[in-house]
């Protein structure tokens, strides 16, 4: 073998290690939620018809999506409900202070968007919120400014039934979906506003070097983030390409690398409308 092989393979070799390295340094994506929150339980993000406004109740969201619905042994019934910055949970007071931020649905609710058909939940109008209002008055906001936990449960249960969890119960067992919201909260004037707070992601940056080009794939953490992703040459920083992130994944083909010489590169999500921007780690590649 000649000392020009030998130094050939030897650099590939290197280039290997150094690209397992590189893709190891990031964990996986893993949603961060409240701590009073079993993550095991969470099937996913809620994405909201807007980003802020009043608490009141024509100013609270007006739409809750999500990408799926209540699975199998989970469909008795489903709340929404809040989790506050300090960990609890609002509790009913009266017939007309039920400590529930928008209406229950039940066997004799309209189950068409509630998740309780397996399908993914559309909940609109009081059911997606009546905060500050019938059911829900603003002195429940008393005391919780900051960020909170906004909740849809699918509650236990293979159909659905006619009765269900109290809000002081919280999520207990049920299965949910969750985002949250910062809340600004004035006890004096009973009046504040309200914005979502976007889900943290993770990028991770892993490349596949063949001849003089490298194919980089960046994998977005959660599935559900869509847009894009920039490519950098970390030395010059220059973008060498952008990739649109579907089903977590994106990736660009880089060509013209000159042999015998190392790049390194970086990764960045940009974000969304319901996730935050997030950078991968480097790495770094021979040709």
């Amino acid at each position: 073998m000649s000392r020009s092989t030998v130094s050939r393979v030897a650099a590939g070799l290197a280039a290997a290690l150094t690209l397992v390295l590189g893709a190891a340094v990031a964990a996986p994506a893993a949603q961060a939620v409240h701590p009073v929150l079993d993550p095991d339980n969470r099937l996913g993000g809620i994405t909201l018809d807007t980003t802020a406004g009043e608490i009141s109740a024509a100013g609270g969201p007006q739409s809750l999506a999500t990408e799926a619905g209540c699975p199998e042994g989970y469909r008795g019934s489903s709340r929404v409900l809040f989790v506050w910055p300090d960990g609890t949970w609002p509790t009913a007071v009266s017939g007309t202070n039920t400590g529930l931020p928008a209406l229950v649905k039940l066997a004799d609710s309209t189950i068409e968007g509630s998740g309780l058909d397996g399908a993914p939940i559309l909940r609109t109008g009081t059911s997606a919120s009546r905060w500050a209002a019938f059911g829900f008055p603003a002195a429940q906001f008393d005391g919780h400014s900051g960020v909170a936990t906004y909740v849809i449960t699918c509650d236990p249960g293979d159909v659905p039934g006619d009765t269900f969890p109290p809000a002081g119960d919280g999520v207990g067992a049920s299965r949910y979906f969750s985002v949250d919201v910062r809340l600004a909260w004035n006890d004096a004037t009973n009046t504040g506003t309200w914005e979502h707070v976007k889900e943290a992601t993770t990028t991770t940056l892993a490349a596949k070097v063949r001849g003089t080009s490298a194919t980089l794939t960046a994998e977005v953490g959660p599935a559900s983030a869509t847009g894009a992703v920039k490519f950098t040459d970390v030395a010059t920083g220059k973008v060498v390409g952008t990739g649109t992130v579907s089903d977590g994944v994106a990736s660009v083909r880089v060509t013209g690398l000159k042999p015998w010489k190392s790049y390194t590169f970086r990764a960045q999500y940009t974000g969304d409308a319901q996730h935050a921007a997030s950078t991968s780690n480097k790495v770094r590649v021979s040709c």
